[in-house]
């Protein structure tokens, strides 16, 4: 009777170490889940800022039409794109930026 006392012991113990363990694990991926959605929403949030920078960019008369229109309908899009769209927009506005800069006689 010893031995299946003592067996059942030991399972016991090992059923509680992976208990304890598994219990580990899950509060890890919590907080993981939550570092991964503060960093979501801060890069949703610096996203927004320069699509409404470039905006202001753009109406803002330093640039000539022509680098104004683009920057600005690159700007719009990338702040009115749908979630699933929203990467394509961002490539687009960086495109602008690029193409705005890349000449020193595009500002005025």
């Amino acid at each position: 009777m010893w031995p299946a006392v003592s067996t059942l012991i030991w399972t016991a113990v090992a059923l509680a170490l992976i208990g304890v363990y598994l219990s580990w694990t899950a509060g890890r991926l919590d907080r993981l889940h939550a570092r991964i959605d503060a960093a979501r929403a801060a890069l949703d949030a610096q996203l927004l800022r320069r699509a409404s920078v470039a905006q202001e960019l753009a109406t803002a008369g330093v640039l000539d039409p022509a680098a104004s229109m683009v920057l600005y309908q690159a700007a719009h899009a990338a702040r009115q794109a749908e979630e699933e769209h929203r990467e394509v927009a961002e490539s687009e506005l960086t495109q602008a930026l690029r193409a705005v800069f890349a000449e020193p006689g595009q500002v005025v």
